[in-house]
């Protein structure tokens, strides 16, 4: 689904469930694409397939801006950079050491696989391979601007992970918000707790963005949010103050 002239929601399904989507974003530039997070292991014809029905041709990808290391955003890494080596991989500094291999991935101990069906193993042994000296190509900032979309801010929101990213576009009013944000119930709502390190600081990241213009947020896991973004911000503020969101 297109969001904007230059941004296509590719809403990636789990075994073609509805219930499970995960809403990586693409980017159209006049250089080329950029894929922001790239679904799980096995995922990549599903990605090469909304690439296309968007009219564009997944060859003319030109890097892969991840906001964090969780395995349903960096699951068809192997599969892209196999098939186009040339593709960047652009992520902030304290991802970097997770992606790198240099440490383990916060949310995937090597014992997991052990329990994994192979159907499943398999893949993700495949994507922890990739993870190796060098992969990340470009180290991302908190408030750089980066030569995308009129100029696409990153925006360190940790509690996530340690080295999360959200990405605003000014130009469009739009939030892409990685793993920062989600809907539930119709309403905007911090990261699922179970998968987040530090609710605290997850809540503590967000009040940056009550200084931003913003009038939409595509959520990882939710979608887009077209409603009153302000006053969903200020309710996650007022409810992470009174405790509720740490449950």
């Amino acid at each position: 689904m297109k969001i904007t002239t230059g941004i296509t929601d590719l809403a990636l399904t789990l075994n073609g469930e509805t219930v499970s989507v995960f809403h990586a974003a693409l980017l159209a530039d006049e250089d080329g694409l950029t894929l922001v997070d790239t679904g799980l292991p096995g995922m990549y014809g599903q990605l090469e397939q909304h690439i296309r029905q968007a009219g564009l041709a997944p060859e003319s990808i030109k890097r892969i801006l991840l906001t964090h290391q969780d395995a349903d955003h960096i699951g068809t890494l192997p599969d892209v950079l196999e098939r186009l080596p040339h593709v960047e991989v652009w992520a902030h500094g304290d991802e970097r050491p997770y992606l790198e291999g240099e440490k383990p991935l916060i949310k995937l101990q090597p014992g997991q696989l052990e329990k994994m069906p192979p159907e499943r193993r398999e893949p993700m042994q495949q994507m922890l391979s990739s993870l190796v000296p060098g992969l990340v190509t470009r180290v991302l900032e908190h408030g750089e601007q980066l030569p995308l979309q009129g100029g696409l801010r990153v925006l360190h929101t940790p509690g996530h992970t340690p080295g999360h990213i959200s990405l605003y576009v000014p130009d469009e009013k739009l939030l892409i918000a990685g793993d920062a944000l989600r809907i539930a119930d119709g309403e905007l709502a911090l990261s699922e707790p179970r998968f987040t390190l530090n609710m605290d600081q997850a809540a503590a990241s967000l009040n940056q963005l009550l200084e931003l213009d913003i009038e939409r947020v595509l959520c990882y896991h939710g979608g887009l949010f077209e409603g009153d973004v302000r006053g969903g911000l200020q309710k996650i503020a007022k409810r992470s103050f009174t405790g509720v969101d740490k449950e």
